[in-house]
């Protein structure tokens, strides 16, 4: 009986962690800073329609934002970065 209790006492444990995990907000990239990369360089981009338009790649990442809590850049938009100018 002690064993079936630490069992699913576990798999709370294991749910809980994941649920939080999935139902973390998603950050609106859209409305920062944008970078393109360049080697292991980050860049900034510029202004969207401006700048740069990203066209569809379907493997490809056009940009990029930086999170200052982790010192981290994350991909926001796919695709490849096009420059207007």
């Amino acid at each position: 009986m002690r064993k079936i209790k630490i069992l699913l006492m576990s798999a709370a444990v294991v749910l809980a962690v994941g649920a939080a995990m999935a139902t973390k907000a998603k950050v609106a990239c859209d409305s920062l800073p944008q970078y393109y990369k360049v080697g292991n360089n980050y860049y900034p981009a510029g202004e969207y329609g401006i700048d740069y338009v990203c066209e569809w790649d379907h493997f490809g990442t056009c940009t990029y934002y930086y999170d200052p809590g982790s010192k981290t850049y994350y991909p926001c938009k796919a695709g490849k970065i096009l420059w207007v100018r």
